[in-house]
């Protein structure tokens, strides 16, 4: 058996924070799609050993995308099951995998999954990878048994703040398997809701500690360690490798693997590999992977007038959340210095430096550097401290995820306009030019 995840049209409303992975393996919950359809088969299909792929824009390819390309696949006789990548639960996948062969669900007009032949497949399969799933359902229509069925799709980044509570909770039965519900031992740890608390056989858990999970379930994954004086209140999921000093853990709120996380945070999500472990608060909010936060930098997450809060989508500008409660969206490799302050609703774009200033722009283009005056960040530097952080949780960046990084770089060239002899006054009064570091031209932003 065969899964493959793609792209469609819509990826553009999560950038930045999609510029350097897939729609699909966003965390959302205590997985991204791709881990999630995984673990479904692991549960259900542990004999077939079926393959997940994943089919996203070309440069990506190399990193994401399967060994030797997808037409290796289709070469074989097995069917192919597709999913949309902006789907958060795939709660109807047992149903298209009962369904005979050529059949599509589609949910409002969107192409949503389907089952098919190879024959079949290799029809859609451009449209699919230029991000044309509304042409490859039209040429579905014509070959194949459409069924349209109620299914919710992402179709922005608050989407992932918004159910990540609710998805921790629907992904718990993927996850009892191999995450046993806690037997208190310890005299040292206070719980509430035990019958909802599960820790894996690995995990350290360092008294005086205090979990709470009456609100829903606490998972605490392998070899993750929770230091003295840590409260976690459900549903919360703690990745494979994390360590919570002595943090402040509200509902709602999803650590992913090997992250270091101190302070107070709620209804977040941290993709992975990221750095939160001094006070400070970070809340309604989504880090991507090796992001680090400096000591006391604080988001707010809501307006003094308790209005909803507007976020810049490239292309489409400010765009109303409709949500009261919302905090910044910092993508792969942001850097913090310590005691910034971030607004409801603030984008800082993928490998930005910020240091030195009280209050962020809300909206920061990628590869940004600076504190009073902001430079475009020279990407040989960029990848030189990347390196340095990677090899620090024993990771090695290969070629293709710089060559990735590089080809972002130039792709978002023109998100950074403005550039010239032109310094960041007025609303950091500020008014020094001189180079701090591996900064470039500077930016108006």
């Amino acid at each position: 058996m065969i899964a493959i995840l793609f792209e469609d049209e819509l990826w553009r409303n999560f950038t930045p924070l999609i510029y350097t992975r897939p729609i699909f393996d966003l965390r959302c919950g205590a997985f991204s799609l791709r881990e999630r359809v995984t673990a479904f088969f692991a549960a259900n299909a542990p004999q077939d050993q079926p393959k997940v792929l994943g089919l996203c824009r070309p440069y990506l390819m190399d990193c994401y995308g399967p060994q030797g390309g997808l037409r290796t696949f289709l070469s074989k006789s097995a069917p192919l099951t597709f999913l949309n990548g902006r789907t958060l639960d795939p709660s109807w996948l047992p149903a298209l995998l009962e369904e005979p062969l050529e059949t599509v669900y589609s949910a409002g007009g969107i192409l949503l999954g389907a089952r098919l032949s190879p024959a079949l497949a290799s029809a859609i399969l451009y449209y699919l990878r230029e991000q044309r799933a509304t042409e490859a359902l039209e040429e579905l229509q014509r070959f194949a048994r459409v069924v349209e069925i109620p299914a919710p799709l992402l179709l922005y980044p608050w989407d992932l703040i918004s159910q990540v509570g609710e998805q921790i909770i629907r992904d718990l039965p993927l996850l009892t398997p191999r995450i046993p519900r806690y037997v208190q031992t310890e005299s040292t740890l206070v719980v509430r809701g035990a019958a909802n608390l599960y820790v894996a056989p690995t995990a350290q858990l360092e008294g005086p500690l205090v979990l709470d999970a009456r609100n829903g379930p606490i998972i605490i994954d392998e070899k993750a360690h929770l230091e003295p004086f840590t409260f976690i209140q459900g549903p919360a999921y703690i990745g494979v490798g994390s360590l919570i000093s002595s943090a402040k853990l509200r509902g709602e709120t999803s650590i992913g693997p090997v992250c270091r996380i101190g302070g107070e945070v709620e209804a977040s999500i941290v993709q992975g590999f990221s750095n939160k472990h001094h006070d400070g608060f970070l809340g309604h909010s989504w880090l991507g992977e090796w992001v680090n936060v400096g000591a006391l930098a604080t988001n707010s997450d809501l307006k003094n007038t308790y209005g909803p809060i507007r976020v810049v989508i490239e292309g489409l500008g400010q765009v109303n959340s409709g949500t009261q409660k919302l905090g910044c969206f910092l993508a792969d490799h942001v850097k913090l210095g310590i005691g910034l302050h971030l607004t409801g609703g603030a984008v800082i774009g993928v490998g930005s430096n910020l240091f030195g200033v009280h209050m962020v722009p809300k909206t920061v283009p990628p590869f940004t550097w600076g504190s009073e005056v902001f430079r475009e960040y020279r990407i040989d530097g960029m990848i030189e401290v990347t390196r340095k952080v990677m090899s620090r949780r024993n990771q090695v960046m290969s070629p293709a995820y710089e060559a990735m990084l590089r080809t972002v770089f130039l792709l978002t060239r023109n998100s950074r306009g403005g550039l010239g002899p032109v310094p960041r006054q007025g609303l950091f009064g500020g008014k020094n030019e001189r180079d701090d570091g591996p900064g470039g031209q500077l930016l108006r932003l």
